[in-house]
């Protein structure tokens, strides 16, 4: 059995019907049944042994890794024509995932905003993953905030070339995903402290209570600000990005399916 995350199991309130009736209910008994659990990051390896108390000796953590795409630069042209494509400037600010209460988009949206009142100029903040609707279309040099739904995965790194920073605020991950790529193309990154992504981005990103407001604008605005700030970021999350290899994750799955069938 392979575990994600426990969000579900932990607020059963903010996740989908379909996590409700099936994962909470069922979690415990599949957990019980499996000969192994396969865990994406230690933050998730320890929820599954403290939450599901499951055995040590029955888990294996193999933490996810990076399409090579997001370490290689875009092709010519690529960054201005999806500029084009979804009238965006250069200079962005980020998110990218899905619209589910965990990931916290309100208090983004707050942050952007208590940030935009407080500055002349602000870039937009570009979701991309949640529809139309999140879109906020403010004056010229006012707060804007796009949505540009799923995208393809040449069009994002294209964005991640034009953007000044990600923001992940998520209350919780069992990984964090955008977090790695983000680095691995060299873009700045600001997220939540606690659960997987303390553990993904170590020291290469600005880290931050995902429930407070300000603290959240504060950090967007220093990587405004701060070039040098910025620039350390870059080469930090570009070095960290390089122990994610998907061909480790292989390996570590192949070791424990024969250590599981070899038991």
């Amino acid at each position: 059995l392979t575990v994600h995350d426990l969000f579900f199991l932990k607020h059963p309130e903010m996740v989908g019907g379909d996590a409700r009736r099936d994962y909470v209910m069922r979690v415990r008994e599949h957990v019980k049944r499996a000969d192994g659990v396969l865990c994406v990051s230690e933050y998730t390896a320890s929820e599954v042994r403290h939450l599901l108390d499951v055995p040590e000796h029955k888990i294996a953590v193999t933490p996810h890794g990076i399409d090579p795409i997001f370490a290689q630069e875009p092709a010519p042209g690529a960054v201005e024509q999806a500029l084009r494509r979804y009238g965006l400037p250069r200079g962005g600010i980020l998110y990218l995932g899905s619209d589910e209460k965990r990931k916290n988009l309100v208090t983004l949206v707050m942050a952007y905003l208590a940030l935009a009142r407080k500055r002349q100029e602000v870039p937009p903040l570009v979701l991309i993953g949640p529809g139309s609707h999140w879109s906020e279309a403010g004056p010229h040099l006012g707060p804007q905030i796009r949505a540009t739904g799923y995208l393809p995965r040449e069009d994002v790194r294209a964005l991640f070339a034009a953007s000044a920073m990600l923001v992940l605020p998520s209350l919780e991950e069992g990984f964090g995903l955008p977090v790695i790529e983000a680095m691995a193309a060299r873009l700045p990154v600001v997220c939540s402290t606690g659960s997987a992504l303390s553990e993904v981005a170590g020291d290469a990103a600005l880290l931050v209570d995902a429930r407070e407001t300000a603290a959240l604008a504060h950090a967007i605005a220093r990587l405004l600000d701060d070039q040098a700030l910025a620039t350390t970021l870059r080469e930090r999350g570009q070095q960290r990005s390089r122990h994610f290899h998907w061909r480790r994750t292989a390996e570590l799955t192949l070791a424990f399916y024969r250590k599981v069938l070899g038991r």
